[in-house]
């Protein structure tokens, strides 16, 4: 993490929600060239759902969390949350960035290992999780961590889908 100070991944509390959302949005935003409607309506969505009240819909589950990179001199730098899924043994991975001021500096790795220790912990024996073709990067980060994909989709409405979803797996 050369150039920067010290990184402290830790709980999220609700001080940190504005920069959460700007980190989400500004994230996502930087890779959507050529589909930005979509993408706009998708951080705007999710915003709006889990991303309104972090606290309820990941800090309020045992076996949940929602954890921020906070860098002494940068803010929030990265974000990552776990949810539980329907089948007890599976956990979702959600909302996942990383700065690109602090990229390619094994940031989205420590994310992946703390949420792959807490949900050993917890007793998860899988973790899902869906990212699109246009993070490029972060597919790449998924697939080199060990997670497979297991299906691909359209997402867009009809008859325009110009995004792939690929919804990944890691048995733990």
């Amino acid at each position: 993490m050369s150039g920067h100070a010290d990184l402290n991944i830790r709980t999220f509390v609700p001080g940190d929600l504005a920069q959460v959302h700007e980190l989400f949005a500004s994230g996502l935003m930087e890779f959507a060239g050529g589909v930005e409607l979509e993408v706009r309506s998708y951080v705007d969505h999710s915003l709006s759902d889990d991303l309104a009240d972090i606290p309820r819909h990941y800090l309020s589950h045992l076996r949940a969390n929602f954890w921020v990179v906070e860098s002494s001199d940068l803010g929030i730098v990265g974000i990552v949350g776990i949810q539980p899924r329907e089948l007890e043994e599976e956990a979702e991975l959600r909302r996942m960035s990383v700065s690109s001021s602090v990229r390619r500096q094994g940031i989205g790795r420590r994310l992946l290992e703390t949420t792959e220790d807490f949900c050993r912990e917890k007793g998860y024996r899988r973790i899902r999780l869906s990212t699109v073709a246009i993070l490029k990067p972060a597919l790449s980060l998924y697939q080199g961590y060990g997670y497979t994909t297991v299906k691909e989709e359209p997402y867009g409405d009809p008859p325009h889908r110009p995004i792939t979803v690929h919804h990944l797996v890691k048995e733990l």
